[in-house]
């Protein structure tokens, strides 16, 4: 039985004000928005798609694959429907968003997204569609319960679900924190979709770059803000890039524990030229510039393909035109 829409205004306004106040206060923006986090070559393909769609979906296209082996076996009941949350940063966004040397992937060097995307979907929508089912917590858990009606959705414990911080040993809050909603497969992204959120420019730039033509239909809904906090950003991506005739700036975003990282840059004119070719394995993110760095080269007014990598996956790669400089 879908949830009408009187009682989803209410859930969203009561939540709304409660996350309103303390010193989180982006999570008012959560309860009117359903989440589903995607890398980079997926996300593309659901763009082209169209759609979003269950793991067992037969026209799924699973480009790139992060689910943690193991865990994604545990419990397939969910893998018949599209899978949304009702807040990011949960903890399987927590295994899986960066780009990561592969000591750091707790399941395995394939088990993360080192270009994440954010499709942010309109909740009221979502929810009083016909036939979509709701979790109390992550579906990978066996204790997982699902539901479709009011009383259900009422005694999903949002409180968990919404929370941030210490757990203070009550360690079923995590689970909690991965709640699910479950609509039916496929989804189409023209009825509920919202907005698409990246953590940096050059991250919503490479998005656009390997979209195409398709692009400019894109452009208007991809966002780059911390109004919704929607990434961790522990781990190192490109924060910001440019090109000058002095060179190439620009600034990466630091590992939470300081590390230095992999990083190589390569600058193509318009003739296919390699202009610039900078590769440097134990690369400083720190400096006394606040991070920012130039990498020196005279280069003269053209449109450049620019390609940064981080650990050996790509971060950046789009085009940049330098013009004439004007005095």
């Amino acid at each position: 039985m879908a949830l009408t829409e009187a009682f989803v205004d209410q859930h969203i306004d009561n939540w709304s004000s409660q996350l309103a106040t303390g010193v989180r206060t982006y999570r008012k923006h959560w309860p009117s928005r359903l989440f589903h986090h995607a890398p980079l070559e997926t996300a593309l393909a659901i763009i082209k798609d169209g759609c979003l769609r269950a793991r067992n979906d037969p026209q799924r296209q699973q480009v790139q694959d992060v689910a943690a082996g193991g865990v994604i076996d545990n419990c397939q009941e969910a893998h018949g429907r599209v899978r949304l949350y009702f807040r990011p940063r949960n903890p399987t966004q927590f295994h899986i968003e960066g780009i990561r040397k592969d000591g750091d992937c707790q399941y395995g060097p394939d088990a993360h997204a080192p270009v994440l995307v954010m499709f942010v979907l309109d909740a009221k929508r979502v929810l009083t569609r016909p036939d979509v089912l709701f979790s109390d917590r992550n579906m990978q858990k066996n204790a997982a319960q699902t539901g479709n009606d009011e009383a259900f959705f009422s005694n999903i414990p949002f409180s968990s679900v919404f929370h941030e911080g210490g757990v203070a040993g009550d360690y079923s809050i995590i689970d909690r924190r991965c709640a699910e909603v479950l609509p039916t497969s496929p989804l189409p992204l023209a009825d509920v979709l919202s907005s698409i959120w990246f953590r940096s420019e050059p991250e919503r730039d490479t998005f656009l770059h390997r979209l195409g033509a398709e692009a400019r239909q894109w452009q208007p809904l991809c966002s780059v803000s911390e109004e919704l906090k929607v990434f961790d950003k522990r781990f190192s991506f490109v924060a910001d890039i440019d090109l000058s005739q002095e060179g190439v700036s620009f600034r990466l975003n630091h590992r939470h524990d300081l590390k230095n990282v992999s990083i190589a840059i390569q600058v193509y004119n318009t003739q296919n030229e390699i202009c610039v070719d900078f590769q440097n394995d134990d690369f400083k993110t720190i400096n006394q510039s606040g991070g920012r760095w130039i990498l020196k080269r005279t280069l003269e007014p053209d449109n450049y393909f620019v390609r940064v990598k981080l650990e050996n996956h790509i971060a950046y790669e789009a085009m940049i035109r330098l013009n004439d400089s004007l005095f």
